[in-house]
């Protein structure tokens, strides 16, 4: 088909001015705008919801994760890799009954050692709570529609929201968009990455009946991952269950038809399982929108037959009901942004450190398989969030890592949080001293994070 194209004309009011932007208020986004007003810059968070979260909010599960793997390795010593600003969020959400904190794997531990489960609802108003604290101007309901830019430098962002189109000027933007949205619209380089993975959608069941359930599955011998704990009384403790539903012959061949595997879930609430890695579909593009609303309704109908299914042949759910699905799709990986630096899943299993190095992680999804060696961590270094011939601005989250097998370990939500910290700090040194993102000085940079409890080392 060929496409018609109009020009426009357009006269757009400059609205907002700041020292830095953040484009996304997702995993990476929240973090970012915490630590760049922190750090004293004048700090505006755009997001396109009309709340705060993102992903992390909408099925990602629990976090995974602020320690080593250490219980695959013999001999490993248990360490908390990722602390700062993740941490304390984690904290503040203990003061407001919203998480049990960090939780230790019972039985499968030699993929994530420990976990940290969150109610997404009082992690919506915690964080809020935390950003207005800060001093973070918040712009929801609010997309980003263009960019400005004098030479290669990026000097703000054109809004597009409820009160029409705007412009933010500032000194300089993070991009946690998830998609680098605004790296492309910069002109930066990337590469489409969807072709290796899948997009998904969780979803959760009320009036489960989950002793009924974990009873059932240990007589068949399906739980491949575990977490008992107290979730206010009664006796449901079942926090985090992972089983082999695809051996139950039901559900063998509708799950490989549709790629589907676990469920790999969690039950914050009594007689509440949510069902993580459930409905998915196979390379599709999230930044072209035919692709994603047909993904979209695609995923909701399997959702729908998977929960008649489970009502029908599992013990347990012969009273659930889909009671939560999430707003959109999950996407692991579309743009992967052109950076000074590139890590490798060589590096990233050796444990590789960095000179530039912003933080430690030690966690990998294809765990057991693919594990950071001797259950230790890898580096992080800050030139993977630097765009090439890009000026002001700067990329954190799942837009980094172009190869599949890396991306597996760098696009996880403790690592994307921790990308956060280490890009809105690095936005605000630089716009206090007057610097490009990339000339900011890496022992500045790596000392005020370990004075805001980075761990380096």
């Amino acid at each position: 088909m060929t496409l018609e194209y109009r020009k426009e004309e357009l006269e757009t009011p400059v609205k907002y001015q700041c020292d830095v932007a953040v484009c996304g208020g997702g995993t990476a986004g929240i973090t970012a705008a915490l630590a760049a007003a922190r750090n004293g810059a004048r700090t505006i968070l755009i997001e396109k919801n009309g709340y705060i979260g993102g992903t992390l909010v909408n099925g990602a599960g629990p976090l995974h994760s602020f320690f080593n793997l250490y219980q695959a390795y013999a001999g490993a010593e248990k360490k908390q890799t990722v602390q700062g600003i993740p941490q304390e969020i984690i904290e503040r959400l203990m003061e407001e009954g919203g998480s049990l904190g960090h939780l230790e794997q019972e039985q499968g531990g030699d993929y994530d050692s420990a976990i940290t489960l969150m109610d997404w609802e009082i992690f919506k108003d915690v964080i809020l709570t935390m950003l207005e604290e800060s001093g973070v101007e918040i712009l929801l309901h609010t997309q980003i529609a263009g960019i400005c830019k004098e030479g290669d430098r990026v000097t703000g962002v054109i809004l597009q929201s409820k009160s029409g189109r705007e412009i933010l000027m500032a000194e300089n933007v993070i991009d946690t968009t998830g998609d680098g949205d605004v790296a492309c619209l910069a002109g930066a380089g990337y590469v489409k990455r969807h072709d290796t993975t899948s997009v998904g959608m969780p979803f959760g069941m009320a009036d489960v009946d989950m002793m009924k359930l974990t009873a059932w599955l240990k007589e068949k011998g399906l739980i491949y991952q575990l977490i008992e704990g107290d979730k206010g009384g009664g006796e449901d403790r079942i926090i985090r269950l992972g089983f082999h539903l695809k051996e139950v012959p039901e559900f063998t061949e509708f799950m490989e038809k549709n790629g589907m595997w676990g469920p790999l879930g969690f039950s914050y609430r009594r007689n509440n399982f949510t069902y993580i890695n459930s409905a998915n579909l196979k390379n599709v593009d999230a930044t072209d929108t035919q692709a994603l609303s047909k993904a979209e309704i695609t995923l909701r109908h399997q959702i729908m037959t998977l929960a008649k299914m489970l009502k029908k042949y599992i013990p347990g759910f012969e009273n659930a009901y889909v009671n939560w699905t999430p707003d959109s799709v999950g996407v692991r990986l579309t743009r992967v942004i052109d950076c000074e630096y590139d890590l490798s899943v060589e590096e990233i299993t050796q444990g590789k450190r960095f000179e530039d190095q912003v933080f430690l992680y030690g966690f990998h999804d294809c765990a057991p398989r693919i594990t950071i060696k001797d259950g230790g961590c890898y580096g992080f270094p800050y030139r993977a969030m630097v765009p090439k011939k890009i000026e002001g601005l700067l990329v954190a989250g799942r837009c980094v890592t172009s190869t599949w097998e890396a991306h597996m370990s760098t696009r996880n939500t403790v690592s994307c949080m921790a990308q956060g910290q280490a890009a809105g700090t690095a936005a605000a040194i630089s716009a206090r001293e007057k610097v490009l993102p990339r000339n900011v000085d890496i022992s500045v940079l790596q000392d005020t994070l370990r004075k805001q409890g980075v761990v380096l080392e």
